[in-house]
């Protein structure tokens, strides 16, 4: 095996076929996260982000899109923008490590991959975990037979929301393919209020993630479109939710409601509707990612299994984390209550700071 790292110049049309071969005959990357044009749009944002190229016996096999920071560390292409990652590829046992073997990465640190590729599965020091789906291949009404068959108490309640909702009449207002700009900007601040609210890291905190995503609003292809979905009530948002889709996966990304609401459950409403109008689109499933969720339980009829670990070289970036786990583990060990997790949670977080600061 041969391994070429390449910028998005590289690309060529022999390429873009390839690729797009790899995704038709593989329905596992049918996700908007494998499409070639995701990873143009990250390109267009981030200049480190690079596409491994596996070559066997002078055919292509396989492509790795990443991120290759200054640093060493390579991440999945996306960065925390990204849920979902993997080879694109016919071919899941292909060894990753051996080809990245002389790549000039010190450090690959993965979420979201594919669990039925092998390299990732061995690499992974953690369980596989379910990322869930809505599955809505047998239809609209079929996918809500499946989810009351899993929680009947918790469907019942939501559609007594929806009923009330109904009887609003044109109080209320949805639409599935949003386009207004402010709107859209009213989602995001919405979202990065939230961030702070929880203290969670904002993602946007970074030019490239919300130039990335204003792009991706404004993208409208078969392969890859932002998909902005609303409902309003006396003309106040409500809910809503931003997301991506390709021709069958719409990925589940970015939910916002406002508080004021949330007695009407506008949210699980919206979502339902968006489920209803996707199926008339050809797009028969909803990506929601991981995550131990209610609402991802009760919406969700299928899944397939993801896994978090790293692929490791001798390197300075490699040094760096062994020390981060060693002196993790040494507070673990130590009788010191929740202080002990602390510095396991520092590291953490650095780690997903470098990931949105490209470091």
């Amino acid at each position: 095996m041969q391994t070429e790292i390449v910028t998005i110049d590289g690309i060529g049309a022999p390429e873009r076929q390839a690729w797009n071969d790899f995704r038709a005959r593989n329905p596992s990357l049918a996700s908007p996260y494998f499409s070639l044009a995701f990873t143009q749009a990250m390109a267009r944002r981030r200049n480190d982000t690079r596409i491994a190229i596996l070559h066997r016996n002078g055919t292509i096999d396989g492509f790795l899109p990443l991120h290759l920071s200054r640093s060493g560390v390579a991440r999945p292409i996306g960065g925390p923008l990204g849920d979902h990652h993997g080879l694109i590829t016919t071919t899941p046992e292909l060894d990753i490590e051996a080809a990245l073997g002389g790549s000039g990465f010190g450090l690959f640190t993965f979420h979201g991959a594919l669990a039925d590729q092998s390299s990732f599965a061995r690499a992974s020091g953690h369980p596989p975990q379910m990322s869930w789906v809505s599955d809505l291949s047998g239809g609209f009404e079929n996918f809500l037979d499946d989810c009351a068959r899993e929680d009947a108490k918790a469907m019942r309640n939501i559609r007594a929301r929806q009923r009330k909702l109904a009887e609003m009449g044109d109080e209320v207002v949805f639409r599935i393919d949003d386009r207004r700009p402010d709107v859209f900007r009213a989602v995001i601040e919405t979202k990065r209020e939230q961030y702070r609210r929880t203290n969670a890291l904002d993602v946007f905190v970074a030019g490239w993630a919300r130039q990335a995503i204003e792009d991706l609003f404004d993208s409208d292809t078969p392969e890859l479109s932002g998909l902005l979905s609303t409902v309003e009530i006396n003309g106040q948002l409500a809910a809503a939710h931003f997301g991506m889709r390709s021709e069958r996966v719409l990925h589940y990304w970015f939910p916002v409601y406002w508080p004021e609401f949330s007695k009407l459950g506008p949210g699980l409403t919206l979502y339902l509707e968006i489920a209803r109008h996707l199926e008339t689109l050809g797009v028969d499933q909803i990506h929601l990612g991981p995550g131990d969720y209610d609402f991802k339980r009760r919406l969700s009829n299928a899944g397939f299994a993801i896994v978090t670990g790293r692929l490791e070289r001798p390197s300075l970036a490699h040094a760096l984390v062994r020390t981060g786990q060693m002196i993790d583990g040494v507070a673990r060990a130590l009788p010191l209550g929740r202080v002990s997790n602390w510095p396991g949670k520092a590291f953490r977080r650095l780690d997903k700071w470098a990931a949105v600061h490209a470091f």
